[in-house]
């Protein structure tokens, strides 16, 4: 089978439309049709359904696209690998980062290996945490910096940095205390802005609320949010108090949009890992980015 015409028909697959697939290859309409009924002729059955503008595979469409992305990840390989023989490391790296890694670390670390590794492409995807591990175990994802260890047990997490999270409520706020005994008392009586389920930053909270013996389910929440910005634009608007990262707070402390409130019984650190398939192949850019990341 020709190539061209194997990624001519996953694209129309991926995009379902000639047009948007001819735009996106570069290729006329015409081109890509030809393609497609040259495969279609080859394999002597009907890869899609033209149903007016819509395009749907057929059952036979879906068996051929799975071995499609087969054999492209197969070819990125092979490209890699001859070009690691060289001394060049090239490809696609499709780097998955929950919130606060997307933001605060994923970027400095793509600049550095960028400068050492020009010919890599990058694409970058976000996600929460849970989202992100996810894709590194279906394989739409090589590599994931997350805010906490994946419980899939294909995959590797290895400590990367570690973080402090705080405590953060309104600048105008009166402030509790929480040095007396009665700590765990206060805390579920606040107005708590929360993250979503399967946020890193949500299960560093319930893991720290719950070594101090404090139920996540006792607090008071009065919205949920899915992002760090989010939180905080919250807190400064006088919504509520939350839990953040230091990173992310740092400029809002700084400006005095927000107050940071000490919880000497409540210990919240975490740490970020980074995460990759450990039963899959890893290519030379996926080897050299762990390295760059310090963790290979």
């Amino acid at each position: 089978m020709d190539v061209r015409r194997l990624q001519a028909f996953a694209k129309v697959h991926e995009l379902r439309s000639f047009s948007r697939a001819g735009d996106e290859l570069m290729l006329s309409q015409p081109t890509i049709s030809a393609h497609i009924s040259a495969l279609e002729e080859e394999l002597g059955t009907q890869l899609f359904d033209r149903l007016g503008r819509t395009v749907l595979p057929t059952q036979a469409g879906g068996v051929l696209y799975r071995y499609c992305t087969t054999i492209f990840t197969q070819l990125d390989h092979a490209k890699a690998d001859i070009l690691a023989l060289s001394r060049r490391v090239a490809g696609e790296l499709v780097i998955g980062g929950s919130t606060i890694p997307a933001h605060y670390c994923i970027p400095r670390l793509v600049a550095r290996f960028l400068a050492q590794y020009p010919e890599v492409r990058i694409d970058l995807k976000g996600g929460d945490t849970t989202e992100i591990a996810a894709m590194v175990a279906a394989g739409d994802v090589h590599v994931g910096i997350i805010g906490a260890p994946a419980s899939a047990p294909e995959l590797v997490s290895l400590p990367f940095l570690e973080d402090a999270l705080v405590l953060v409520a309104p600048a105008g706020m009166r402030e509790p205390a929480f040095d007396g005994t009665d700590w765990r008392e206060k805390l579920p009586g606040l107005p708590w802005i929360m993250r979503e389920q399967g946020s890193g930053t949500r299960l560093a909270l319930e893991a720290a609320l719950a070594g101090s013996g404090i139920d996540v389910r006792a607090l008071r929440p009065v919205l949920q949010v899915y992002s760090s910005l989010a939180v905080l634009e919250c807190v400064e608007a006088g919504l509520g108090v939350s839990v953040v990262s230091s990173l992310a707070a740092k400029p809002y402390l700084a400006r005095g949009g927000v107050a940071a409130l000490s919880v000497p019984g409540l210990e919240m650190r975490r740490n970020f890992y980074v995460v990759h398939h450990g039963r899959r192949y890893m290519f030379p850019a996926l080897r050299f980015f762990l390295k760059t990341c310090g963790v290979a």
